[in-house]
C-alpha cells in the first residue's frame, strides 16, 4: 500500500548529470511523521570540506538535533550518506556510512557498509538521505531515479532479513533493486541491531538497526540509472592503472581467503582473545586453518561495486541440523573470532550458523559475539538469575550459543537482558560484573586484542563510536615496511616500520596521522582493505571532484571528522574520563603468546594526554577555539 509519494524533486547538478562531476549535489530528507520530503542543495564548500560519509553524519547530528535526546525516539536522526568518491570507477569506492546517535553508548553510532547500495544511492540521484520522525506503522522507503514513496510494511515485519529483501524485489519486479534493511533484532530495539545490505553487508556497529527500528523502518530501497561521472578522467586512470598493477600482490591475502584466512594465525600470535579474555590458547583452534574452513564450507566468493578482490565468502552447509543459508553470505575474521574463540568454541560449522543467524535478524556480530562471552562467565561466576541457569549460553557449548542468538534477537528470557548489551547487563547484575567486562565507551571491543595492540587499545578508548578498530591504528599492521600504513608514514615522513609493543612518541605521530587517513576513508567513503597512500587519494578526489586537492587536505577531512565526533560527544556529555577502557582490557594472562603482556591505565591515560596536546586539545580532551578554528569548524563548536 502506497503510503506517500513525493512530488516532483530538484534534479541533480548539471555537472552530475553531464557526467563531469561525481557528487549529485542533492541531500533528500524524508520526515516519517509527517510524512513528507524536501530537497537540499549544500554548496560545492560543503562537500569540500566535509566530502561525505562521517563528516555528513556528524554535520547533521550537531546541527539537526538536540543534545541529550533518547537515541530510540523520534528526534533521532538516521543518516546513509555516500562520498564524493563512492560509485565511481575507483576499485574500493562500492561503501557508504550509516549514522544516528547511538542507542547502545549515548554517544555517535557512524558504521560502513560494502555491497551496491551507496552507488545506487548516487545512482538514483542523492548523496544522502536523512531520515527524520517516526511512522505510524511500519513503512519502507523506496527510492528510484529521485522518485521518493513510502510504503507500508506491515506485512514485512517480523521478516528475516533475505525474505525481506526477496519481497521487496518481487514487488518492484527488479532483481536489481538495492535493500538496506533490518531483521527482527532492529524491530525488537536490540541495542547493537545492524541494518543490512545485498542480506550479507552489514553496518554493525553501535545499533543503527535499533534506530531505525525505532522509526518504524523496515527498508531503504534504491535504484536509479545515472551514471556517476568524473571532472578528470585521466587522472583517475592514473590510480586506477596503480591499484590495476598493485591489488594482485597488495591484497593477496584478501583475494585467497578473504579475512576469514587470519582467524587461525590471530589466535596463535595473541590477536583474538579467547573464552571472554580470560585464555590465552584455544582448544580445536586448527579446525580455523583455513583451507580446511574452505573445504567444509565455501560454496562461492562475491564482491562489490567496482572490486575486483572478491573477498566475500559465500557460506554453505548442506545438513539436517545445521543447515546454513548461502543467501546470507558468508565468514569474516570479526564474526569468527567473537562468536568462535571469545566463546572458546572452535567448531566452524556452529560459528558459521551463529554468523548466519546474525545477518538473519540483524545483529552486530561483534557485540552478540562479546554479550554472549560476558554472559557465559557471568552464568559461570553464578551471577545470573536461578531460573536462566539451564538456558542461559555456556562456554564451549554450540548449541546454547545459537539459542542465546534466537533469544537476544526476540528479547526472549536472558536474551532480553543480552539485548542491552554487556555494560548495561553488568550494571544490572552488580557485584563484581564490572570485572569481566570487554568495553569501550560502552560498545564490545572488536577482535584485535588490546593487551597486544597497545596503541589500537588507545583507538579503543578515544573513539567517538565506542571501541573500533577500522578508523584506528594496527600495531601489528605497522611493522612491516613494505606494507600500506608504513608506506603512507613515509609519506609524511615518519620513520618506519613501527615497533610492535607498547606506545611511544613516535607511534603518537602515527597514530594522529593514521587515524586522520582512516577517518578520510570513512568520508570518502573507501573499503579500508585497499592500499592507497596519500598521493593516489589526492589524484582520485581531484579527479572525482576538480578541486585541486593536497595530501594536507586528505588529512584535515579525516581530522574534521575526528574534531566533530570531539565536539558531539562533548554535548552529549562525556569527558576525558570516558576515554578508557573496561577491566579485561588490562588483564594479563598467565598462559599464550601475550602471556603477562597488557597496558595499565595509568600508561593509558598518559598517552591519551600526549595526544590531546598533539591534537591541540587541553588536559580534559577539550579542542582549543585555535584547533577548531583551523579546521573550519568554529561554527560547530558554539553549538556546544
Amino acid at each position: 500500500m502506497l503510503v506517500y509519494k513525493a512530488d516532483t524533486l530538484p534534479l541533480p547538478r548539471a555537472e552530475f548529470l553531464n557526467g563531469q562531476s561525481a557528487y549529485t549535489g542533492l541531500v533528500l530528507h524524508v520526515d516519517l511523521t509527517t510524512p513528507r520530503c524536501w530537497v537540499e542543495s549544500p554548496p560545492e564548500a560543503f562537500y569540500r570540506r566535509f566530502v561525505g560519509g562521517r563528516n555528513f553524519i556528524l554535520h547533521y547530528l550537531l546541527t539537526q538535533t538536540p543534545p541529550r535526546i533518547d537515541p530510540l525516539g523520534p528526534q533521532n536522526l538516521l543518516i546513509f550518506a555516500a562520498g564524493v568518491l563512492s560509485g565511481t570507477v575507483l576499485p574500493g569506492t562500492g561503501r557508504h556510512a550509516i549514522g544516528a546517535k547511538s542507542p547502545l553508548t549515548g554517544a555517535l553510532a557512524s558504521s560502513e557498509a560494502g555491497g551496491w547500495w551507496g552507488s545506487e544511492l548516487k545512482r538514483a540521484g542523492y548523496d544522502a538521505v536523512v531520515i527524520h520522525g517516526r511512522a505510524a506503522e511500519p513503512v519502507y522507503l523506496l527510492i528510484r531515479d529521485r522518485e521518493v514513496e513510502l510504503h507500508s510494511a506491515k506485512h514485512l515485519w517480523g521478516k528475516t532479513t533475505a525474505d525481506t529483501q526477496d519481497a521487496l524485489r518481487e514487488a518492484v519486479g527488479d532483481e536489481k533493486l538495492r535493500v538496506a534493511c533490518i531483521g527482527p533484532a532492529g524491530e525488537n530495539l536490540v541495542r547493537y541491531a545492524s541494518v543490512m545490505h545485498d542480506v550479507s553487508r552489514a553496518a554493525g556497529r553501535s545499533g543503527i538497526g535499533a534506530v531505525m527500528g525505532s522509526k518504524n523502518l523496515k527498508a531503504v530501497a534504491v535504484r536509479g540509472s545515472l551514471p556517476v561521472g568524473l571532472e578528470n578522467k585521466s587522472l583517475m586512470q592514473t590510480v586506477q592503472k596503480w591499484i590495476n598493477v598493485h591489488y594482485k600482490t597488495d591484497m593477496a591475502w584478501a583475494i585467497q581467503y578473504g579475512t576469514a584466512g587470519s582467524a587461525l594465525g590471530n589466535v596463535l600470535t595473541g590477536a583474538t582473545a579467547i573464552r571472554n579474555y580470560t585464555r590465552g590458547l584455544l582448544s580445536g583452534a586448527d579446525q580455523l586453518e583455513p583451507e580446511q574452513l574452505f573445504r567444509l564450507l565455501v560454496r562461492d566468493r562475491d564482491t562489490c561495486n567496482k572490486c575486483p578482490v572478491r573477498c566475500k565468502l559465500v557460506v554453505g552447509y548442506e545438513d539436517e541440523e545445521t543447515p546454513i543459508d548461502t543467501r546470507y553470505g558468508g565468514l569474516e575474521y570479526e564474526s569468527i573470532a567473537s562468536l568462535g574463540p571469545l566463546c572458546d568454541i572452535s567448531d566452524p560449522v556452529v560459528i558459521a550458523k551463529a554468523n548466519e543467524l546474525c545477518n538473519a535478524y540483524g545483529l552486530d556480530s561483534i557485540s552478540t559475539g562479546g554479550t554472549i562471552a560476558f554472559a557465559m562467565e557471568a552464568l559461570e561466576q553464578g551471577a545470573l538469575p536461578l531460573e536462566w541457569r539451564e538456558i542461559a549460553p555456556r562456554f564451549g557449548d554450540g548449541e546454547s550459543l545459537i539459542r542465546a542468538i534466537h533469544q537476544i534477537a526476540h528479547r526472549e528470557g536472558p536474551g532480553d537482558w543480552m539485548a542491552e548489551g554487556s555494560q548495561r547487563l553488568a550494571d544490572r547484575l552488580g557485584g563484581r560484573a564490572h570485572e569481566w567486562l570487554a568495553t569501550g565507551r560502552g560498545q564490545e571491543l572488536p577482535m584485535h586484542d588490546p593487551r597486544l595492540k597497545q596503541t589500537m587499545a588507545m583507538g579503543y578508548a578515544l573513539s567517538a563510536t565506542g571501541a573500533d578498530h577500522m578508523h584506528n591504528y594496527n600495531d601489528s599492521f605497522a611493522t612491516a615496511e613494505e606494507g600500506d600504513i608504513c608506506s603512507r608514514l613515509k609519506e609524511v615522513g615518519l620513520p618506519v616500520p613501527m615497533p610492535l609493543w607498547g606506545i611511544s612518541e613516535l607511534k603518537i605521530e602515527a597514530f594522529y596521522y593514521e587515524t586522520a587517513f582512516k577517518n578520510f576513508y570513512d568520508c570518502a567513503v573507501i573499503c579500508h582493505f585497499y592500499p592507497y597512500l596519500y598521493q593516489h587519494m589526492v589524484e582520485a578526489l581531484s579527479a572525482a571532484s576538480g578541486w585541486d586537492v593536497t595530501l594536507d587536505e586528505i588529512n584535515r577531512i579525516g581530522l574534521r571528522a575526528i574534531t566533530l565526533g570531539r565536539l558531539y560527544l562533548l554535548r552529549e556529555g562525556f569527558t576525558a574520563q570516558d576515554d578508557r577502557l573496561s577491566a579485561r582490557a588490562f588483564y594479563k594472562l598467565s598462559e599464550g603468546p601475550i602471556a603477562n603482556r597488557a597496558l595499565t591505565p595509568e600508561e593509558m591515560r598518559y598517552w591519551l594526554g600526549v595526544y590531546y596536546r598533539r591534537m591541540g586539545w587541553d588536559e580534559q580532551g577539550i579542542p582549543s577555539r585555535q584547533a577548531v578554528e583551523q579546521l573550519e569548524l568554529l561554527d560547530y563548536m558554539k553549538e556546544n
